[in-house]
This record gives structure tokens, sequence and C-alpha cells, in this order.
């Protein structure tokens, strides 16, 4: 068996959750990156998109966007693996009918082909991913590579990916400073002060937001000329 740590790749919009702290601690070697498919990546075929019951529920009854998330894990990874965070949605407390939550299951499992698991905790899932990890990579010697574009995103869902981007902010912040600022623009145009009156924006984010968006950009040497 291999001593080396196995490899996580990490959508940077994830870093606000507690799953890559368990993650570190069970001793991954994590990367981060803003991933276009998938929230954690452990090989070339195998990748994780994480849902807590809320944003499950939330992405399929309000945002009307797990289908595209799920269809493009599904194509973009040949074993593509739904973790829901928190245990089954079918008592998840919504007023929705369990036979309505059980048949977007089923569709998800069977016409995506996409394994669902289920966790109680983020440690849950930490170790979820660190056991699928560890057998992509020591026992079937798979490499760890991204793949897959985002598809059918609608404008007012680029402009939360685009604010996401940004370390510290994730999809939920995003949200909450286009809803108060009301554009991209606007966003990256604000002062610290303006940012902190935002929810979710405490004095990091914002020094971060401001950092991005005024600091000088610098190419590195060895990058040739196109």
């Amino acid at each position: 068996m291999s001593d080396q740590p196995i490899k996580v790749i990490v959508d940077s919009r994830e870093m606000r959750s507690p799953v890559p702290k368990a993650l570190d601690r069970l001793g991954a070697d994590l990367s981060f990156s803003t991933l276009e498919v998938g929230d954690y990546v452990v090989s070339d075929r195998c990748a994780f998109e994480r849902k807590a019951i809320d944003d499950f529920m939330n992405s399929w009854l309000i945002e009307k966007k797990l289908f595209s998330q799920i269809g493009d894990l599904a194509k973009s990874y040949e074993r593509p693996i739904l973790i829901i965070e928190g245990g089954n949605p079918k008592y998840a407390g919504r007023n929705v009918h369990p036979n309505a939550i059980q048949g977007l299951m089923n569709t998800i499992a069977v016409s995506f082909r996409v394994p669902i698991l289920y966790s109680d905790t983020p440690a849950d899932t930490a170790n979820i991913i660190m056991m699928i990890g560890k057998r992509e990579q020591t026992e079937e010697k798979k490499p760890v590579s991204l793949h897959g574009k985002r598809s059918h995103l609608n404008p007012n869902e680029q402009r939360e990916y685009i604010v996401s981007a940004v370390n510290d902010i994730g999809p939920l912040t995003a949200r909450a400073l286009l809803k108060h600022f009301g554009s991209i623009r606007a966003v990256f145009t604000a002062d610290k002060e303006e940012l902190m009156r935002v929810p979710k924006v405490g004095d990091v984010t914002a020094d971060r937001i401001i950092e991005l968006i005024g600091g000088k950009y610098e190419r590195a040497h060895n990058i040739n000329a196109e």
C-alpha cells in the first residue's frame, strides 16, 4: 500500500463548509479550485456532488438547477456520486409528498445513473470521500484530474457563479451580495463598509473582494506570449 496521502480537489466554494476541515484532519492532500462540475474530485473518473438536505431541496424546488448539476456530473465523470448530507430528504420536513421525493431519487439513480449516498454529518461525508478516494488512488491506481463544463446556466446563475468564484464566497453569500447590490458591477465597486452591510459578509470576505478587484495583475514571467 502506498503511504502517499489521498489527493482531493475541492471546489473553492466549499471552503466555508466543515467538510474540507474534516478531510484535512483525516490527512487528505487538499487542493482548491473553482470547479465547473462537482464539489470534490478524487480521480479522473470519480467526482462527488455534495448536497445538504436544505440545499438539495432548494436546488430542486426553487432554483431548478438540480437536474443540470446532476446531468453535468454524469456526463463528465465515469463514476459520479451524489452525497446527501443530513439524512434522507423524504424526512426533511418539507411540504412535499414522500412519493414525489422518492420519484426524484429514482430518476437520479436510474435515469442519470448517479448513485446516491447518505451521510449524517460533514465528518461522515469526509469519511466517504476518503474511503472512495483511497480505493481510486491506492487500489485502482487512478490519477486525479478534472473534467467537464457546466451547461444550461441562466443569466442569474452565471452572475452567481462569477461572484462565488472569489475565495471566501460561497453560493449563499454570492446570492446575498447580488440581491443587496443588484449587479456584479455594483458588488465589485462597493467599498468595505457597504459590503459588510450584507448578511454573511464579514471583514475577511470584504477585504478579499476589495483586494481582488483593486489588486494589480502580475503575469508570471515564465508564461510564453500567445
